[in-house]
């Protein structure tokens, strides 16, 4: 590290203050839902197959359905008849007889074999005259014919925990019949606005020294994308009595989270800490070593719930979220860590060397597949024009003063899961 870079040991850095948090993360309980509402969640234990897929023989074309064996030995000059009789059904539910040698079946797609038949003939490829099928050459067995276990044999794993399921996994439980399956539910949280110069009445203009929240709406649009259920959000003045009394209101709304903005750094008006302190909190860290939002605060409240402290200034929010209360989520659903991306930098970039800088950015992808990112040229907490036009974070590690193009760095999309 460059001697003018001084370090502030006062505050973790990014790495021990993620390492501290996902330690205090306990899975929450898992519930059974059905697979489409247990879309975007995490499965909580491993799922093997309780029946096979198909689970029995059947036609994968409308046609005829007969013994290969009983035409081995067709030829033009000898060739072989079979006498059409009786029909397979798909969703008919009598048995089947055996098939009697000589003859063929009529069958649907879906629809299952009947016993002693092992291929079938498309409609469209036979020759008959509705109660005779002629060949002239020997035809294969196992022709268009969906075998007993073909997709999933039972009792074979299905799914693994830790799964995060999507609409792509419906069909898979529900080809077996799986109407519940076991995920981790959704954290659910409560988000406090503080400050007495914002407005949430964008209807009404700006009175001298106020600004419109550009925190709260964000934060209860972009929970849920996070994976938490939002139970409700106020806006509060910032003194520490109308603190307390939000923090006691969002208690009794019963969130696992409850996340609160501006507050939290070190002026005379900052209040949140104390009013933690005071209620019995466990401060377990507070600010890091990063850019923005340096003054974050986490806490494990006295009943055991948790809670956030985030930057007031938007970008901070929005940063803060994004690589300290999504991680954390992950951890209590169940969730692995995200997997790492990298890109290569298509302009030289700076960063502060004593934090590790997360720079609005945007990142993509080039004819010949090259993933490149290329940082935002302005990138202040209150700024929000730069996010708007941005898809990515680029992380500059501490220590890190400058990155000339080329350099690859690790980054993360401002939404999860897409990109």
């Amino acid at each position: 590290m460059p001697d003018c870079c001084h370090v502030n040991r006062s505050m973790i850095g990014y790495d021990h203050a993620l390492d501290i948090l996902l330690g205090e993360a306990r899975p929450l309980p898992f519930v059974n839902l059905s697979p489409a509402d247990a879309v975007g969640k995490v499965l909580a234990r491993f799922l093997a197959a309780p029946i096979s897929v198909p689970s029995f023989d059947n036609s994968a074309m409308d046609g005829f359905a007969f013994s290969a064996e009983n035409v081995a030995g067709a030829t033009a000059e000898s060739p072989i008849v079979l006498r059409v009789a009786g029909a397979s059904i798909a969703g008919d539910s009598a048995e089947l007889s055996h098939l009697h040698p000589g003859t063929a079946v009529k069958i649907m797609t879906g629809a299952p074999l009947p016993e002693g038949a092992d291929t079938v003939l498309p409609v469209e490829a036979a020759s008959w005259n509705h109660e005779e099928l002629t060949f002239t050459a020997p035809y294969p067995a196992f022709q268009h014919v969906r075998r007993v276990g073909q997709d999933i044999e039972a009792g074979k794993p299905l799914l693994a925990a830790g799964t995060r399921l999507t609409s792509a996994h419906i069909p898979l439980l529900s080809a077996v019949g799986l109407g519940r399956v076991p995920v981790y539910q959704a954290p659910s949280a409560f988000w406090i606005s503080t400050g007495q110069e914002i407005t949430d009445d964008f209807d009404t203009p700006l009175l001298p020294g106020h600004i419109y929240n550009a925190t709260r709406h964000y934060g209860e649009r972009h929970l849920p994308e996070l994976g938490m259920e939002i139970k409700g959000a106020m806006t509060v003045r910032d003194t520490p009595q109308d603190f307390a009394a939000a923090l006691e209101k969002a208690l009794d709304q019963g969130p696992d989270i409850i996340l609160s903005t501006g507050g939290i750094s070190a002026g005379q008006y900052d209040f949140v800490r104390p009013v933690l302190e005071d209620m019995g909190a466990d401060i377990i860290f507070h600010k890091a070593r990063i850019k923005p939002a340096k003054p974050v605060l986490f806490a494990v409240l006295p009943d055991g719930r948790y809670f956030f402290g985030l930057p007031g200034n938007p970008i901070s929010t929005a940063l803060a979220l994004r690589v300290f209360v999504y991680p954390f989520v992950r951890a209590l659903t169940g969730d692995t860590p995200e997997a790492p991306r990298k890109a290569r930098l298509a302009a030289d970039c700076k960063g502060p060397a004593d934090k590790t800088a997360f720079l609005m950015g945007t990142v993509s992808v080039d004819d010949d597949g090259m993933v490149s990112a290329t940082p935002d040229t302005c990138q202040q907490s209150f700024q929000t024009r730069p996010f708007a036009a941005s898809n990515a974070w680029l992380i500059l590690p501490e220590g890190t003063d400058c990155l000339p193009a080329g350099t690859l760095v690790d980054w993360l999309p401002i939404r999860p899961g897409v990109l």
